[in-house]
């Protein structure tokens, strides 16, 4: 399989106790920008691609799992501090068979942008190495170990700052940490590291050279701004990286912006979500909590004050569907009531979309019940992305912001073009025509189409196909997948004629039953979807075939332009030829 159509894999350190922050929490929950650093570091790896993520954990563990609750990652346990190199090894059972990329990085760094991430991993798919080391260059490099390179300029070891030479302690190029391996060469090497005699620990600096003396290719990247790795050792400098962070937030957001002025909240089943637009916007959630008394009832108690401010809400309001409505204007209501300037509702899934029309008789409209609901609970304006129906923005008698997963869906599409080769775009439906035509103009691909009918609910029959895919990847889009019985139908078809390989694209990954089961027996490959709706362990079954690519910094830019009175459509001039 090409590494181009595989997600890497990220692997941060947060085991460690931090003993120079004099406080007894472990060092990667302390605040940075109103939330634990650990955050930030876990979106900058889902903004930069990161299929898995897995952190591995020890000191206070429930501290840390406590801080990522709700974000989709996984737990290694280091049952003792041997290293960061034996941390590494705690994560292998999880990353048993991995073939593809594996970035490593430490968890106490919230400064790491996603874009030093993506040129990391870019450069080493470029350079087909066993690893790459993504460097920095810094004034005062006191306590970093250096980068060694020959003659010709070309990586040799890395020297720990202690046992440096006096030479070598004038060199300026420091490593900080930032890994990008093959998982193989990551693994077989780890097998081999020694124990240092000194420490009694396994260090993840000894894999490079071990790798060079298997006659591998190590790379190193001069690709970390000094910015980004500002260390954090004690109270001072966590300051100092605050400071750092919040100043960023003041750049991003233009002169004269007032974190004060605006508020983000999550509802129960965005929150992972929210976290990444908020990473986005340098800023942190909104601070709220939901209960559920036995009975069933929802309480929402706002715990900052939101007088005369520019609120938002971010909740899809996908399964359990109902629950998610009535925590929405329950939500609403809150904010209303104490006295919030102005409340926008951030649904990136639209619930009950579907029923936009009467088809039949003594059926209702529901998707405009829920409208008159949003609008009756005191929203003043609404965000969705791609709904199922566009005239669905009709039924809201308020200023409502259509946006399109559409950029998202191109940038990763785009950066693995070459390997999808013979490229053909196919509707799986008539009604997705317009959408799979303009995404075949801009990959530079083929159209086809089928037509299908409905049977019932979960069920489809699909017809003729019209177009030639023999030999080709088939890429589908659609707005969601719910029961997967048009796309694996339609999946069937197209292997039938002839297709080389079926990708799968989405915005809302619905997949209720019988998805997963349709979705792990179909010839699909791939099915990539957005995290619009969280996926949760509910994927597991395919968990090898999704790609889950993020919509939160798309929302996080339309919620600023939103805040500052700038263009909305402006986001999609790139795309502007595809409409949903």
């Amino acid at each position: 399989m090409h590494h181009e159509l595989t997600r890497p894999t990220a692997v941060i350190l947060a085991a460690g106790k931090g003993t120079r922050m004099k406080s007894d929490l472990p060092k990667v929950v302390h605040p940075v920008g109103g939330r634990p650093m650990i955050c930030a570091v876990v979106d900058a790896c889902r903004a930069a691609g990161c299929g898995r993520i897995i952190v591995v954990v020890g000191y206070m563990q429930e501290k840390v799992r406590e801080a990522l609750a709700g974000f989709d990652v996984e737990f290694a346990v280091q049952t003792e501090q041997h290293g960061t190199g034996h941390a590494v090894m705690s994560a292998a059972p999880l990353l048993r068979g991995c073939e593809g990329e594996v970035i490593v990085l430490a968890g106490d760094g919230p400064l790491i942008r996603p874009k030093t991430l993506r040129t990391l991993l870019t450069r080493h798919r470029q350079s087909r190495a066993a690893a790459s080391l993504a460097t920095s260059v810094i004034e005062d490099p006191t306590g970093y170990g250096r980068i060694i390179r020959d003659q010709e300029g070309r990586f040799r070891c890395i020297v720990e700052h202690k046992n440096a030479t006096e030479d070598q302690r004038r060199i300026r190029e420091v490593n900080p940490s930032y890994y990008c391996f093959s998982g193989t060469d990551l693994f077989r090497a780890l097998e081999r590291v020694g124990r240092n005699p000194a420490s009694g620990e396994y260090y993840l600096t000894d894999v490079p050279e071990l790798l060079l003396k298997d006659g591998r290719t190590v790379e190193v990247i001069d690709a970390v701004p000094p910015e980004d790795i500002l260390s954090i050792n004690t109270p001072e400098e966590l300051d100092r990286v605050d400071r750092v962070f919040r100043s960023r937030v003041e750049r991003w957001m233009g002169d004269g912006y007032d974190t004060h002025d605006m508020k983000i909240f999550a509802g129960r089943h965005s929150r992972a979500l929210t976290d990444r637009v908020c990473t986005h916007l340098m800023m942190p959630v909104g601070v709220a909590k939901t209960n559920v008394f036995p009975d069933g009832e929802i309480l929402v108690k706002l715990e900052e004050d939101v007088r005369g401010r520019d609120c938002f809400v971010v909740l899809s309001t996908g399964a359990p569907v109902n629950e998610n409505i009535m925590e929405l204007l329950i939500f609403i209501d809150c904010l209303r009531r104490a006295s919030a300037d102005r409340v926008t509702v951030v649904m990136p899934y639209f619930g009950y979309g579907r029923q936009d029309r009467k088809d039949e008789g003594r059926v209702p409209i529901t998707a405009k019940l829920v409208a008159n609901l949003v609008t009756a609970a005191g929203a003043n304006r609404v965000m969705a992305i791609d709904l199922h129906a566009a005239q669905i923005q009709g039924f809201f008698d308020l200023p409502f912001d259509h946006l399109t997963a559409t950029p998202v869906f191109y940038e990763y599409f785009n950066s693995i073009r070459k390997s999808l080769g013979d490229l053909c775009l196919v509707s799986p439906d008539v009604g997705n025509v317009k959408v799979a035509e303009s995404f075949a103009n801009l990959l530079g691909a083929d159209l086809a189409i089928i037509n299908k009918r409905r049977l019932s609910g979960s069920d489809v029959t699909t017809g003729n196909l019209i177009g030639d895919v023999e030999g080709k990847t088939v890429l589908m889009f659609d707005d969601m997948i719910s029961t997967a019985g048009t796309v694996c139908e339609a999946a069937r078809l197209v292997k039938d004629r002839g297709a080389k390989d079926v990708i799968a694209a989405a915005t809302h990954a619905v997949l209720v039953h019988p998805a997963m089961e349709r979705l792990a027996r179909s010839p699909i490959s791939k099915i990539v979807v957005t995290n619009s709706v969280p996926l949760g362990d509910r994927v597991a079954p395919i968990r090898d075939k999704v790609v889950e690519l993020c919509v939160g910094p798309l929302l996080g830019e339309a919620i600023r332009r939103i805040h500052r009175n700038e263009s909305i459509s402006a986001l999609f001039h790139k795309t502007a030829g595809v409409k949903r």
